[in-house]
């Protein structure tokens, strides 16, 4: 208890202190696009390869979440690259919550195989939960707060010009061995981003 209180005392000193100079110098920098995305999503049973293969064995277990993102373009190519914050929420069968960082690659198409798609992108970066979550340890008998995470989406023009909607996968990942216990989990979430 004491050293979750710590960590999070020096995440949050941390964050005082670099935040303002690092907005600072965004907001000086127009190469960076600036986002936020609220999103909700429901939990699965299923590995993210048996998702891809359209197997899903819906959890009792929901979250919503928001993310902030910073992303710019890779010179002059159709790939851009960020880094998003995310605080979410877990209701139903798991009542904690959980923080992710992950770094994003987005890729935008020139000619998109339908004309509202915008973009596909995949981010990975580590995610802290404050509970171990019970829907990790009923799938495979084990879990722990600290893990791999990754997300898949695609994204969705709206008619708003700056406002778009994306489909993806939130995943939890030991990461192969990576971490000690043999786990993870994988929701289906839906999304909404504006930019700014």
């Amino acid at each position: 208890m004491g050293e979750t209180r710590g960590l999070t005392g020096a995440a949050c000193a941390a964050a005082l202190c670099l935040g303002p100079g690092m907005a600072a110098g965004f907001e000086l920098d127009p190469s960076w696009e600036r986002h936020l995305t609220f999103f909700g999503a429901s939990m699965t049973e299923n590995t993210s390869f048996e998702i891809l293969r359209f197997e899903v064995d819906w959890a009792d277990s929901y979250l919503i979440g928001l993310a902030f993102g910073l992303e710019r373009q890779i010179g002059a190519s159709r790939f851009s690259w960020g880094v998003e914050g995310q605080v979410v929420r877990h209701f139903g069968e798991m009542d904690h919550w959980e923080f992710n960082v992950p770094v994003v690659l987005r890729y935008t198409p020139p000619n998109p195989w339908i004309d509202s798609f915008e973009s596909f992108a995949y981010g990975l970066g580590l995610s802290h939960a404050t509970e171990v979550p019970s829907v990790e340890v009923e799938r495979t008998g084990e879990s722990q707060r600290n893990f791999f995470y990754w997300k898949a989406e695609l994204e969705f023009n709206l008619p708003n010009p700056d406002t778009s909607l994306l489909v993806g996968m939130h995943h939890r990942s030991d990461g192969y061995g990576v971490f000690d216990a043999d786990s993870g989990s994988t929701a289906l979430s839906l999304g909404f981003k504006r930019t700014f």
